[in-house]
């Protein structure tokens, strides 16, 4: 889904179950989180579901209604009963009501909105990376305000330590010694100085917010320095990252992140963000190809990337990184097929023919 779509639908409904009115949030007490039903399913064989529509449409404002955790069961169950139309006027009607509740001053709806803090997290992060490539998988709660968890708790310092470090395939737990509290919440943190210069950051916030951030800072002047000397057509491009680095980094973020949702955070639906910062003029290398040289992709012309997706609980690490890689690849005009080939080993990106 998309963050604008959510928007639309939560300001729309006031933050209420279209059916019964009841006032939502999207975290707190299960009873009063807001879920965001399809009118039309996104599988085929969901409620209401038809295969001849394009499933990226079916994540659009138009397919969205806001009910109820209780109203949710009550369509998707007895859908025979809650048809399209049905559904369709329902929410006609309730955003009417919103609108004139409004209007006359009954109700008010607290917006629900992360991106000013997200921005201001992208400048944080393009700042503690150093000038070098760094990515940053994070999941946010739709809003950002209200202390939703205990990030000091013996619950949440135990899934800090469980995060992983890439090491080539190896992976290797952080190191619970680099554990500290912050103004925000928990983190696990190290930025070496010279000469490794490849730093961490695994940070828990108390708002539910969570991040992984993984500085590929002389990995990345290795792969630099080793294909320049190479000889290898760069296309202009200043400095590379290897694949199977920035895959590896977005593989242990990826798993990690699903593992909090799953056992801290208190919230059905949040933002989940890849955000790669210090970009501008770097290319991303595959692999290695006997008759040609090396597999690049296309210089990129901005200082950061970013894939921002709202999600549900429930998503598997796997779809979230092939989701997350298959939109790096594209970024740099190269196609990926799957995460792991037959021998579990990284699927590289290929070029696009």
């Amino acid at each position: 889904m998309r963050d604008k779509d959510i928007k639309i639908l939560w300001g729309r409904a006031g933050n209420r179950c279209s059916i019964c009115k009841l006032e939502l949030t999207p975290d707190g007490e299960k009873e009063t989180l807001g879920e965001m039903a399809h009118i039309i399913a996104k599988s085929q064989y969901g409620p209401r579901g038809d295969s001849t529509l394009n499933k990226a449409l079916l994540d659009e404002y138009k397919n969205l209604i806001l009910v109820c955790p209780t109203h949710h069961t009550e369509i998707d169950k007895n859908y025979q009963d809650w048809s399209i139309d049905k559904l369709i006027q329902a929410k006609k009607s309730h955003e009417a009501w919103v609108s004139e509740q409004l209007a006359e001053g009954n109700i008010s709806v607290s917006s629900i909105d992360n991106k000013e803090f997200l921005d201001s997290r992208t400048e944080v992060w393009t700042q503690m990376c150093r000038d070098h490539v760094g990515v940053i998988v994070s999941i946010t709660p739709l809003r950002v305000s209200n202390k939703i968890l205990d990030s000091l708790n013996e619950i949440s310092l135990e899934t800090l330590r469980l995060a992983t470090l890439p090491a080539d395939r190896v992976y290797q737990r952080v190191n619970p010694h680099h554990l500290r509290p912050t103004e925000f919440g928990a983190v696990i943190e190290r930025f070496p100085g010279l000469p490794n210069r490849m730093g961490h950051s695994i940070h828990i916030f108390d708002t539910g917010h969570c991040e992984y951030l993984y500085e590929l800072g002389l990995g990345c002047d290795r792969v630099t320095e080793v294909s320049k000397s190479k000889g290898a057509h760069l296309k202009g491009a200043d400095r590379v990252i290897r694949y199977t680095d920035i895959a590896e980094a977005i593989d242990c973020a990826s798993e990690w992140l699903i593992k909090v949702w799953s056992e801290l955070l208190p919230v059905e639906y949040a933002n989940v963000r890849c955000t790669v910062v210090n970009t501008l003029s770097t290319t991303l290398y595959s692999y290695e190809e006997s008759y040609t040289g090396g597999v690049f992709g296309h210089p990129l012309s901005s200082d950061r990337l970013i894939y921002d997706e709202v999600l549900a609980r429930g998503l598997e690490a796997s779809v979230l990184k092939f989701d997350i890689l298959k939109w790096l690849s594209r970024c740099f005009g190269l196609v990926l097929r799957s995460v792991y080939d037959r021998n579990n080993d990284y699927s590289r990106p290929v070029p696009f023919v």
